[in-house]
């Protein structure tokens, strides 16, 4: 019988933890879209941003640290420069270009573009040997692919110069998320 109710626990913590991702997501989308009606500089928004990631990073390691006993991964700066910055480049220009593009385009249609990310995904997965290349994921792609053409066609508020941008950052966010698993998968970096 404790079979049951371990998995009624773990199915109730899963729906929570991705209604809690869904509530940030789309409060972090609606707050950044408001955010640039009175302040127009969104670029320095994304360095504000990754500052406060960077500095809450370097806390959450030193807290680890002294929380566990065990030493910190130290890289050598030729790791970071070769190995780690190009995900960092990536992530900075995914951010910056979505925080942009809200200057000129709706929520809805930001969404919707910004989910095509998924498709760069697969493909840069593909192009890095991630993942092997499947009947099933050409469907998707089409599917997923001719849902944006319908949601972009003959949009109301289109802006193409917004749009450019969201689909720029979606396509460097599939660079981002695939080259952030490379890195993660990355055995000798993980050695003290």
């Amino acid at each position: 019988m404790a079979c049951p109710v371990q998995f009624l626990c773990r199915g109730i913590r899963t729906v929570g933890l991705v209604l809690l991702y869904y509530a940030f997501s789309i409060g972090i989308t609606f707050y950044n879209k408001w955010l640039m009606k009175g302040f127009h500089y969104p670029l320095f928004m994304t360095l504000v941003h990754l500052t406060i990631n960077f500095c809450l990073s370097a806390l959450t390691r030193r807290a680890m640290q002294c929380w566990t006993g065990k030493p910190r991964v130290i890289l050598s700066w030729t790791d970071y420069l070769h190995k780690v910055a190009p995900t960092a480049l990536a992530t900075a220009l995914d951010i910056g270009l979505s925080n942009w593009s809200f200057l000129f385009i709706t929520i809805s249609l930001y969404t919707m573009t910004k989910s095509s990310a998924v498709l760069f995904i697969l493909f840069f997965s593909l192009v890095f040997k991630l993942e092997e290349p499947n009947p099933f994921l050409v469907v998707v792609v089409l599917l997923i692919s001719s849902g944006l053409f319908m949601f972009t066609f003959e949009s109301t508020q289109f802006n193409l110069q917004g749009f450019s941008m969201v689909l720029l950052a979606s396509f460097i966010g599939g660079i981002r998320w695939t080259l952030t698993q490379v890195l993660m998968q990355k055995a000798e970096l993980g050695q003290c």
